[in-house]
């Protein structure tokens, strides 16, 4: 088997479900006297604002292709820290996967990684969805190589987006602001910067018609005495019903997440159900926390604290029209008492 190349530097583009996209950049190096271990150093933001995340880590890439590791923020126990598990494509210029942690790998990154030469790469664009009619809007081109000297003429997004001007630009991004004509074809735009292009880098709509809860069901785990909760993370997202203004067809377009005011509601399964006083918290993130784990002396028959719920986003239209909702359900069960390793089950 053929050693993998995959000493240098990547592009990092993800996602976190509650936090939204980020960007950055990852450094490999190989360990000396191996063939397929590396150290690592991640450096990435979220589009969304704060500071800079950083993470080390190491870990070992099996058959050429199987990324296994593990990294935490400097200074941090190994407790803190969140594995890695990802896949490399076929010559060794792409990789994605899943960073994660939590008692049940529950929280976690969505991550694509794409190896940095010398040409320019585009990785993504935030805000994504642009609303028709919408004036000086900044948007924020991430990427690798991108050119320090641009102008408004050199960026292009496609009929019915303009840029009209560059705030800053270095090699990792370009922030620009935009004016969106109010007669914008409907849809997808790729963009082109640098003589690199995205495709479907931003996406013009003409207003939310309704939104969505994320994950559409989602389960958790009572815990914190005898075994760990399972958090559970729900985002609400924004739909416009596309060009043919009908809900749930191919053109509908998700506008990204859109602030909603969370709350739980019962899930009715018997008379009197209250599932929802026992069963845990969801705060204003989205995130859930479940109830601890054994049997309750202050609920009817001392039972657990498991039961289904709904999980319920409230969004105010602007100008003051009646709020719209959506809902997803959540289920919340017992521990996982036991966890059965496949490979080692597997006949």
């Amino acid at each position: 088997m053929r050693p993998a190349p995959m000493e240098g530097s990547w592009l990092l583009s993800g996602y976190e479900v509650g936090r939204g996209a980020l960007f950055g950049r990852l450094t490999v190096r190989k360990v000396p006297g191996t063939d397929d271990e590396f150290t690592s150093r991640a450096v990435y933001r979220f589009a969304s604002g704060g500071d800079p995340v950083v993470r080390e880590g190491k870990s070992v890439v099996y058959t050429g292709h199987q990324w296994r590791g593990r990294s935490a923020a400097p200074g941090t126990s190994a407790d803190s820290s969140w594995r890695e598990v990802m896949s490399v494509e076929p010559g060794w210029q792409e990789m994605s996967g899943r960073w994660f942690r939590g008692g049940y790998d529950e929280f976690g990154i969505d991550i694509s990684a794409q190896r940095i030469s010398g040409g320019t790469v585009v990785a993504g664009v935030v805000p994504k969805a642009l609303k028709r009619g919408a004036r000086d809007v900044e948007l924020t081109v991430f990427g690798a190589n991108l050119p320090r000297s641009v102008s408004t003429g050199t960026i292009d997004f496609g009929p019915g987006i303009t840029a009209t001007r560059v705030v800053r630009s270095s090699p990792d991004e370009i922030v620009v602001r935009v004016n969106v004509d109010s007669a914008a074809r409907v849809g997808n735009r790729d963009l082109v910067v640098g003589g690199a292009s995205l495709k479907e880098a931003v996406v013009a709509y003409d207003k939310v018609d309704r939104i969505r809860v994320s994950p559409n069901s989602n389960m958790a785990r009572v815990g914190g005495v005898r075994f760990p909760k399972q958090f559970a993370q729900f985002e609400a997202l924004g739909i416009s019903y596309g060009p043919d203004g009908k809900p749930d067809t191919a053109d509908d377009i998700s506008v990204g997440t859109v602030p909603v005011t969370w709350s739980l509601e019962e899930y009715g399964v018997t008379f009197k159900d209250d599932d929802v006083r026992w069963v845990g918290s969801l705060d204003q993130r989205g995130v859930f926390t479940p109830a601890v784990d054994g049997p309750n002396p202050d609920r009817a028959g001392s039972r657990n604290n498991i039961g289904d719920v709904y999980v319920v986003a409230t969004y105010q239209l602007p100008g003051g029209a009646r709020p719209i909702k959506a809902r997803s359900l959540l289920i919340v069960t017992v521990p996982l008492y036991m966890r059965w390793e496949p490979a080692r089950t597997a006949p």
